[in-house]
């Protein structure tokens, strides 16, 4: 029974880089003796000669038994680095996911319970970020893929149809607004607007004049349940959100007579990396998610 030392090894490795005792022992900063003391140390573990040693060889050779165990250190270092690498590689398994403001507060919550709980070694980062900003940060390689009412489509970008959010109409509790509500019924002065997407703001300006300013125009979406719920206040919002935000007593939600065209959500990817692992594994949840839970939104290719 012998024990092999990973020093007496890392010694051989450097002998056979060098192919002396002196070049070996100035790289590992011992001297000669010390390093011949090794290498006797491993010869006589093993029960046979590694090195020829010749005189008036410049360079030191391997015996047959020194390259077959040469071959098996190789093997040996290769393991050891794997084992080492096994706990910096779980840690070092990430995703970074974007969403515009309103996925991030509404529909992305739920999603990342889920994945955390099943996949509790990858480092998850979220970031709020709009179309532009997103596409930049992928193509950086800062994120790997965000969520975006922008279907982006370049050589770099992929866009993937992930759902479609059918609008509703909620409003202040003392609202005098009912199902089957007309355009021309609506105050336009206790608007709560939102540009949730261009397409909407297009329609938006279609439907009640571009000349039209709301009093309330937000971008942070936390915010709706503060301004709708005050008197006589009303907005279109995505029905997944309205699900949310009329859960208490001071607002309710209405179906409008007319028609608001669906918010579709992309996922934004990179090209090269639209097929990883971490980012299907992220989509497969958001699916689980969307398909279970009553979100209101429509699941597109679920």
């Amino acid at each position: 029974m012998f024990e092999l030392t990973h020093t007496e090894i890392e010694a051989f490795f450097a002998i056979c880089r060098h192919k002396s005792i002196s070049g070996a022992a100035a790289d590992l900063y011992i001297t000669q003796s010390s390093l011949s003391t090794r290498l006797k140390t491993l010869e006589d573990d093993l029960g046979c000669p590694l090195l020829i040693r010749g005189k008036g060889k410049r360079e030191i050779t391997l015996t047959a038994q020194g390259q077959a165990f040469y071959d098996l250190a190789l093997q040996y270092r290769d393991i050891l680095q794997k084992m080492g690498s096994v706990g910096r590689t779980t840690l070092s398994e990430k995703l970074r996911v974007s969403a515009i403001n309103s996925v991030g507060n509404y529909l992305l919550p739920p999603v990342l319970d889920s994945f955390l709980e099943k996949y509790p070694h990858i480092h998850l980062t979220v970031q709020d970020m709009e179309a532009e900003n997103a596409c930049l940060s992928i193509i950086r390689g800062q994120t790997d893929m965000a969520f975006s009412t922008a279907k982006v489509q370049n050589d770099q970008i992929v866009a993937t149809p992930f759902i479609n959010d059918p609008f509703t109409l909620i409003c202040a509790a003392d609202a005098p607004y009912q199902d089957g509500v007309t355009q021309d019924q609506l105050s336009l002065w206790d608007e709560v607007y939102i540009k949730w997407s261009a397409d909407y703001e297009f329609w938006h300006q279609s439907a009640f004049g571009s000349h039209y300013v709301p009093q309330i125009c937000l971008e942070l979406m936390g915010q709706i349940e503060l301004f709708v719920a005050k008197s006589g206040k009303w907005a279109l919002v995505p029905r997944s959100i309205a699900a949310q935000v009329c859960k208490g007593n001071r607002i309710r939600s209405c179906a409008p007579a007319f028609v608001v065209p669906d918010r579709s959500i992309y996922i934004l990817r990179h090209r090269d990396n639209a097929e990883s692992d971490t980012i299907k594994l992220f989509m497969d949840t958001a699916r689980e998610v969307f398909t279970q839970k009553d979100t209101q939104a429509m699941l597109i290719n679920g």
